[in-house]
């Protein structure tokens, strides 16, 4: 019988990563996150780990008004976007995996910080891959055979 559990990191998490450098513009940032369907962005300098940038953290300091007005919603967030950097909004301190960590001690890490996505990393800081609650439901409920 398979058991999720006993995998390792290395082989669910996802591999090809975007991710974006320190300097790079709140304004770009967001525009990465509208064309594609993940939430947390890796903030790498010299191939290494610098923080994470998610979502939420551009949503938080955006300016949600007018609601019925998308866009003038965002013609006001812009100028603001346009002049702040990730490295000044993104979480630095951030909880790294190793990728040979076995899978239940990333899921138990999950739940007690309610975090949704980590990056892996290896011994020098250099970003492998990024791990992710879709990528635990995915390994959880796809039939094996389709995996990989």
């Amino acid at each position: 019988m398979f058991d999720a559990r006993l995998l390792k990191v290395h082989e669910v998490m996802t591999t090809d990563v975007y991710f974006i450098q320190p300097d790079t513009t709140l304004l770009e940032a967001q525009k990465v996150f509208q064309a594609n369907a993940f939430h947390h962005l890796p903030v790498i300098s010299d191939g290494h780990l610098q923080g994470i940038l998610s979502k939420s953290d551009i949503l938080l300091i955006s300016n949600a008004f007018p609601l019925d007005d998308p866009e003038a919603r965002n013609k006001n967030n812009e100028p603001l976007l346009a002049r702040m950097l990730a490295e000044e909004v993104m979480t630095k301190h951030v909880v790294k995996l190793r990728p040979d960590m076995a899978l239940g001690v990333a899921v138990g890490i999950f739940l007690e910080n309610l975090f949704h996505a980590m990056p892996v990393v290896d011994n020098e800081g250099n970003l492998l891959g990024i791990l992710s609650w879709l990528d635990l439901i995915r390994v959880a409920y796809v039939p094996q055979q389709q995996l990989g």
